[in-house]
C-alpha cells in the first residue's frame, strides 16, 4: 500500500510541476516584454489575457483526469468518455480565443509598429500607447470580423540591412479554433497515457498483492493440514502405549505437551529461528523412540552451534513422521536416521533415512509428503532439491534448502 501511495504523489507531482511551468511561462514571457518596451500595464493585461486562455485547458484537464478517466474510460464506458471529451474540448477551443481577445480593441490588433527615429525602447513604448489610445477611440474593427492585412514592412535603413518587420497580426478565427483543438488534443491523450502508465503500475501492485495473499492462505491451510496429520499418529503411538507401559505413556504425554506448545504458538509465524525447529525434531524423535523396542535403531545428528537464521516452521516433521509411520517393524530389525548439517552458500541439507518395515508405495504418496512438496514450490520456487529414492530396502530423503 505503501508503495501505491507514493506512485498516486509522484503521478499527482508529475501534473502539478507541468502546470506550474505552463502557468509561469506568461509571467517570464511579460518580464522580457517589459525589458523590450513594453508597458507594465500592458504586460499585466497580456499574462492576465495568457492565463484566461489557459484557464480553459486546465479545468478541461481536471474534469478529464479526476471525473472522465476514473468514472468512465477505466470502467469500460469507452462511448461515454468519447462523447464528454469531444464536448469539453469543442467548448474549451470555443472560450480559449475569445477570452484571448477581448482585452484589446481591434484596431490595435492589426496595427504595426513604424521606426522612426531608432529603435529605441521609449520609441516603441511611445507608439505602443498612440496605438492602444487611437484604437480605443476609433474602434473600428472588432475581434469576429476576418481581417486579413499583410504586414507592411519598411525598407532598409543601411546597405546589406534586413527589414524590421511588423507586429504579428492575430490568426482568423479558424485557424485559432483549429490550434486550441489540437493542443487540447495533445494534452488530453498526454493525459490519458500519463494516467495509463500509473495505472499499469498500480495494478501489477495489486496483483502482487493479490497473490501474496493467496500464497499465504495456500500455505497456512497447507500446515493447517498438517497440524491434524501430526497429532493423529502422535495420539496412536500414545495409545499403543498406555496398556504396554504405563510409565512412557506418561513420559509421551509429557513430550507431547511440549510438541503441542511450539505447534500451537510458534508454528502459525511465518518463518522461525533454526535452533527451534531443531529443538522441535529432537523432542518427536525422542517421543516417537518412546514406543520403539531397543533393536529398532533410531539415530539423529543435528548441528551443535546453530546460527540465527530463520526457516519456515514444519518443514521436516512430515518426512521424520512417515519414517517412523513406514520403515518401523516389530519382526525385523529396523532403523530411522535423522541427519542435518549446514551446508556452504547458506543453505540447510536435511537427510532421513529409515528401513522399508511397510508399503513404499504409502510412503511416496502420503497426505504429508505431497503438502511438504507444495510448501517447498510455494516457498522457494525452484531454490531447494528435493530427492526421494529407494535402495536395498531403505527409503531415503534428501532435502536441501536455502536459509532465510
Amino acid at each position: 500500500m505503501k508503495r501505491l501511495r507514493k506512485q498516486q504523489l509522484l503521478e499527482q507531482s508529475i501534473y502539478g510541476a507541468i502546470w506550474t511551468v505552463i502557468f509561469l511561462l506568461p509571467l517570464i514571457g511579460g518580464y522580457f516584454a517589459v525589458n523590450g518596451g513594453l508597458e507594465r500595464e500592458e504586460s499585466r493585461a497580456v499574462i492576465h489575457d495568457s492565463w484566461l486562455t489557459i484557464l480553459p485547458f486546465f479545468v478541461l484537464f481536471l474534469l478529464n483526469n479526476y471525473v472522465l478517466v476514473p468514472y468512465f474510460l477505466f470502467r469500460k464506458r469507452y462511448w461515454p468518455y468519447i462523447i464528454s471529451v469531444v464536448f469539453l474540448i469543442a467548448i474549451s477551443c470555443l472560450i480559449a480565443p475569445a477570452l484571448s481577445m477581448e482585452r484589446f480593441p481591434g484596431k490595435f490588433r492589426h496595427e504595426k509598429i513604424h521606426d522612426k527615429n531608432g529603435d529605441s525602447k521609449e520609441n516603441r513604448r511611445n507608439q505602443l500607447i498612440e496605438m492602444r489610445e487611437r484604437a480605443r477611440k476609433e474602434e473600428s474593427i472588432h475581434w469576429d470580423e476576418l481581417r486579413l492585412m499583410e504586414p507592411d514592412v519598411e525598407k532598409p535603413q543601411r546597405p546589406g540591412g534586413f527589414p524590421k518587420p511588423a507586429p504579428y497580426p492575430f490568426p482568423p478565427f479558424t485557424i485559432r479554433y483549429l490550434i486550441h483543438f489540437v493542443v487540447a488534443f495533445l494534452m488530453v491523450g498526454f493525459n490519458i497515457a500519463v494516467k495509463l502508465f500509473f495505472k499499469s503500475f498500480r495494478d501489477e501492485e495489486m496483483l502482487k498483492e493479490l497473490e501474496h495473499q493467496h500464497l499465504q492462505s495456500e500455505l497456512q491451510y497447507l500446515k493447517y493440514q498438517i497440524n491434524p496429520h501430526f497429532f493423529m499418529n502422535t495420539l496412536n503411538n500414545i495409545h499403543a502405549l498406555v496398556d504396554i507401559d504405563t510409565g512412557k505413556a506418561k513420559s509421551t504425554i509429557v513430550e507431547l505437551s511440549k510438541l503441542m506448545r511450539y505447534v500451537l504458538y510458534e508454528a502459525s509465524n511465518k518463518t522461525i529461528l533454526l535452533s527451534r525447529e531443531i529443538q522441535f525434531l529432537e523432542n518427536y524423535v525422542t517421543l516417537m523412540s518412546l514406543r520403539y523396542p531397543d533393536r529398532v535403531s533410531i539415530e539423529k545428528n543435528f548441528p551443535l552451534e546453530v546460527p540465527e537464521v530463520q526457516i519456515p516452521p514444519l518443514l521436516f516433521v512430515s518426512f521424520v513422521e512417515n519414517a517412523f509411520k513406514h520403515g518401523i517393524s516389530y519382526r525385523k530389525e529396523s532403523f530411522v536416521h535423522v541427519v542435518m548439517q549446514l551446508e556452504d552458500g547458506n543453505r540447510l541439507s536435511f537427510r532421513c533415512t529409515n528401513s522399508t518395515g511397510g508399503s513404499s508405495d504409502e510412503q511416496h504418496h502420503g497426505i504429508g509428503l505431497e503438502n511438504v512438496r507444495k510448501r517447498l514450490r510455494l516457498l522457494f520456487g525452484n531454490d531447494y532439491t528435493l530427492s526421494i529414492t529407494e535402495e536395498d530396502n531403505k527409503f531415503d530423503v534428501l532435502l536441501i534448502v536455502p536459509l532465510l
